[in-house]
Formats: C-alpha cells, sequence, structure tokens
C-alpha cells in the first residue's frame, strides 16, 4: 500500500458486486465502462465526512439543475490500472494523479479532496472491480475521476456543494489496434486552444470543449489531432487537444516547457524521467513551430509524437500546417522510422505492466 494512503479516513459502502464488464478486443475509447462507480459528495466549507459509496453505474440519476451543466464547474483525471506480470493489479502514478486532481480543483474553487482520501478511493475502487482490468497485451482498465458542481441554482458563481465520483472503462489501443498509428496532425495559426492566465493547465472541461470544433475541422482533412500554438505569438507550440508534445533531435528528447497553457500531463513527466537511462537528454524549452519545420526540414528533428494517459506514446508521422483558415494546407511529412519513440513506449508499458521495475512509487497495487 503507498504510504500517504494509509491514515485517510474514508468510510466506502459496497453494493452487491455485478459480473465483470464482457468486451471484445480493442474497444472503441472509453465506450466500455465497468458495471460500477465511485460517489462521494463534498462540501466547499471543509465539513467532509469523506463517505463514499460503490455502486452501480446504471442507478446513477441526474439533474439538469445542476451547476455544473450551467457554469463548468468540473475537473477530472484520466489514469490506467494494469494487469501486473504477477497477475496483480497496479494503478500508474496515482500520487501524480492525486497532486494534479487537488491543483485543478483549486483553478476552479471547488471542494478539497486530499491526496490521502483520493488515493484511498482509487485504491479501494480498483480492488473492487479489479476483475474488469483485463490481461490482454496493450490493454488497461481507463480509470477517470471526476469532480463536479451539484448545486441546483442558476447564478454564477461557486458552487457549495460537489460530487467525486470515480468511473472506468476498458482501454485498448487509442486508435483502434494494438500497433501505434503514426497520427497526422493539423496545425493552424488561427487556432487557440488556452491563453496566459487561463485554464490550460487546469484538467476541466472548459480547456477540451475549447478544441471539439478546431478537432473537427481537423477530421475533415483527414487529421487525427490539432496541435495548439500559443495564443500571443501564434508559433510557440503548446500541446494538442489531449496530449503533450515532444520531438527528437538527436540525442535530445524536446518538449515544451510548461508555461501555465499546457497540462503538466503525467506521461510527459514519466518520459523525461526514463530518458536518461535510454540514452536521451531531456530539455524543456519553448519551442517555435516555424523552427520545428525547418528542422524537419532539413532532417535535423526525425521524430515528433504525443503523449498521454490514454494514448500513452503516439508517433507523428505528418503535420498539415496552415497560416489561416484559408491558406492552402502544407504536408510535412517525417521519416517512417521512429526508433527513439518506440523505445520510450516500450520501456514505459514495461513499468506499467510490471515487466520493468517501477521507480520509486510508480505502481499502486491494489
Amino acid at each position: 500500500m503507498n504510504a500517504i494512503t494509509k491514515n485517510a479516513t474514508v468510510k466506502i459502502k459496497r453494493c452487491e458486486k455485478l459480473p465483470p464488464v464482457h468486451f471484445t478486443p480493442h474497444p472503441l475509447f472509453g465506450a466500455v465502462f465497468a458495471p460500477h462507480i465511485l460517489r462521494m459528495n463534498l462540501h466547499l466549507d471543509g465539513t467532509n465526512d469523506f463517505n463514499a459509496e460503490i455502486k452501480p453505474l446504471e442507478d446513477e440519476p441526474f439533474s439538469p439543475t445542476s451547476s455544473v451543466l450551467h457554469y463548468g464547474q468540473s475537473i477530472f483525471e484520466g489514469m490506467k490500472a494494469f494487469r501486473q506480470k504477477d497477475g496483480r493489479v497496479g494503478v500508474f502514478r496515482a500520487d501524480k494523479h492525486a497532486t494534479r486532481f487537488r491543483n485543478s480543483a483549486r483553478r476552479m474553487v471547488m471542494a478539497d479532496v486530499p491526496e490521502d482520501v483520493f488515493l484511498k478511493c482509487i485504491q479501494e475502487y480498483t480492488a473492487f472491480v479489479a476483475d474488469n482490468v483485463p490481461s490482454e497485451p496493450d490493454h488497461s482498465l481507463y480509470l477517470r475521476p471526476l469532480l463536479i458542481a451539484a448545486d441546483h441554482k442558476i447564478k454564477v458563481g461557486a458552487a457549495q456543494s460537489y460530487i467525486f465520483y470515480i468511473m472506468s472503462s476498458i482501454a485498448g489501443g487509442y486508435f483502434g489496434g494494438a500497433k501505434p498509428k503514426r497520427a497526422r496532425v493539423m496545425v493552424n495559426r488561427q487556432f487557440v486552444r488556452a491563453y496566459p492566465g487561463g485554464l490550460g493547465e487546469a484538467k476541466t472541461a472548459a480547456n477540451y470543449a475549447a478544441s471539439i470544433w478546431p478537432q473537427r475541422l481537423a477530421a475533415q482533412r483527414e487529421c487525427d489531432q490539432v496541435l495548439y500554438l500559443d495564443a500571443l505569438h501564434h508559433d510557440f507550440i503548446d500541446e494538442l487537444g489531449g496530449m503533450n508534445f515532444f520531438a527528437v533531435r538527436g540525442k535530445e528528447l524536446l518538449t515544451p516547457v510548461l508555461n501555465g497553457c499546457i497540462l503538466d500531463g503525467v506521461t510527459r513527466r514519466s518520459l523525461l524521467e526514463v530518458a536518461p537511462a535510454l540514452g536521451l537528454k531531456p530539455v524543456e524549452t519553448q519551442l517555435s513551430f516555424t523552427d520545428l519545420r525547418k528542422q524537419i526540414q532539413t532532417g535535423k528533428i526525425t521524430e515528433t509524437f504525443a503523449c498521454g494517459t490514454a494514448a500513452v506514446v503516439s508517433p507523428i508521422g505528418e503535420f498539415l500546417f496552415q497560416d489561416t483558415l484559408e491558406a492552402q494546407p502544407e504536408l510535412i511529412s517525417l521519416p517512417e522510422q521512429n526508433p527513439a519513440t518506440q523505445q520510450l513506449l516500450s520501456h514505459l508499458k514495461g513499468i506499467q505492466h510490471g515487466e520493468i521495475k517501477a521507480p520509486g512509487n510508480w505502481i499502486l497495487h491494489v
């Protein structure tokens, strides 16, 4: 048990356990849910007893008067539980997710979920639904902790009542297969996802809502994702709609420095920490897309990839670049081989599944 959970005072009521979910390999991401959720009611004033219940997902009611639907006080995390080599179940870097969840709540003026309470709930919920954690290669149970405003009112301002949930779904390959697909990514200087002083570093629903329209335009051009540039200069790389960005230049592993507009990704942080052991020098810096394009064309940058909990590591094979929506698109292609990307992916997956010894307390066993 992770030490931070030992003193957590959480009382969890459990329902009668339902049979594990049935699924076909590599289901559509986020579509096949485990049959249980964990629910906890919370209050902004801190008068919380941290009583929770694990209950059937299908029994959960929801009212359209809930303030989250009107004013967007909603934060979440994306985490994964993996079947380990020895048959146990382990949650990857739960402590980092607990800290980020708490930071997001503070930024959104929401009720506090202390790290030890968060971890205790994750541990107990995952243990309860452990028979839903797949044993198939390249599969996991995706965990979605969620905190939403629950006041029944229509008035702008921080709600006083909140609900904390944990739900889960079966995850296979993010793009529907076992082998990572080389993504095609759209870049347009007119697209803006986050801005200085905004919510870019909080994992809140608002960030993802802002990406829906650009993502639709990208799909119309047969692109998988959108890479966003900064809101002031429209040139410095921030991140993709739901993933962080990396580039490989020789033995350097480059990624945009955290600037308040970029999510502090747990997968991002993990790759930076394991890179030296794989012969790569991690460099957090300000990355200009103009410079990136030139260095791809001259062969200095040979690989780019996106990373996140859902996709883990996804190589990028092409960029479709536009200065404006009306401009003729420019296709920028990278070499088909991406050895550093594959090495990082293989190493990280080995840690997640218990095949490679994890550093420190990266795996929370349940």
